[in-house]
């Protein structure tokens, strides 16, 4: 039975809860079981952010009153993590491997930096108390103790080094922009030649992340389905990929839900249906 008043769409809303079976069941079994192959554990963690927040904006989506700005804003990290999850498992063997060990050494290297960064402001700052505000005041002895300890005088060479990797990882890197026009790249994984398709709807997204005037303009575009879709599309790519590092890529619980997001028509919905013109 189709509920024509639900705010997302019934089979999206199940496809969803599929996906994040597959994750949470896949998870447990490495939880139980721990793994040292590292794009397994950088696939586990793109395929968590991606259901994660997909889930967090179906949530959001659940409520007709609210704008879809907030839910598309939540669509942009799906796409991220999908398209990093599809560029860890384009390559195999040793190269997957040192995709996945990079993604693995910029998470830390990104808390290093931050958290010195952090430390080296509250430094900077801390000699003149009358910067903080009276209920942050009692805690600065402790704080200078603990702080005081940690050499900040690395973090020019930590910031360098985080900007450097980091713009391996950029959006518009992994997803290979430059290369959408070349048959031969757009084979290199099974979810490929959907990322050109999916570039359009991260540059979109990208007005809602940054309050970006052009969001006036865009929030119009913006339609119910389309964003639930390209949410659960997301959520299934980063699955496949967890899936393909996993060895698992045909599990048949995955090829359901393969087949059941490729044979759902988002204009089917948006379109009033045809009549046939009576004879």
């Amino acid at each position: 039975m189709t509920m024509t008043n639900d705010p997302v769409d019934p089979e999206l809303k199940a496809i969803h809860q599929a996906v994040f079976d597959i994750y949470n069941r896949e998870t447990m079994a490495i939880k139980a079981h721990p793994t040292t192959v590292v794009s397994i554990k950088a696939t586990n963690f793109l395929a968590g952010q991606a259901t994660m927040f997909a889930d967090a904006a179906l949530i959001l989506m659940e409520d007709t009153r609210q704008p879809l700005n907030v839910p598309a804003a939540l669509l942009r990290t799906c796409l991220e993590a999908q398209a990093r999850a599809n560029h860890i498992v384009g390559v195999t063997g040793q190269a997957r491997e040192d995709r996945a060990s990079e993604l693995e050494q910029l998470m830390k290297l990104g808390h290093d930096y931050y958290e010195t960064l952090v430390i080296k402001l509250f430094k900077d700052y801390s000699a003149d108390e009358s910067t903080f505000q009276p209920r942050d005041r009692p805690y600065l002895p402790a704080l200078k103790a603990t702080f005081g300890k940690t050499d900040t005088s690395k973090l020019k060479v930590l910031k360098k080094q985080y900007e450097e990797m980091n713009r391996n990882w950029a959006y518009g890197k992994v997803v290979e922009r430059d290369k959408f026009g070349d048959p031969k790249a757009l084979s290199r994984s099974e979810a490929q030649p959907l990322q050109p398709m999916l570039n359009l709807v991260y540059t979109q997204c990208c007005a809602f992340v940054h309050s970006d005037p052009a969001s006036l303009a865009h929030s119009q575009l913006l339609t119910r389905i389309d964003v639930a879709y390209n949410l659960v599309l997301a959520e299934v790519i980063s699955i496949m990929c967890f899936s393909t590092a996993l060895g698992k890529h045909r599990d048949q619980d995955l090829m359901n839900i393969k087949k059941r997001i490729m044979a759902f028509d988002v204009n089917e919905k948006i379109l009033p249906k045809k009549t046939l013109p009576s004879v």
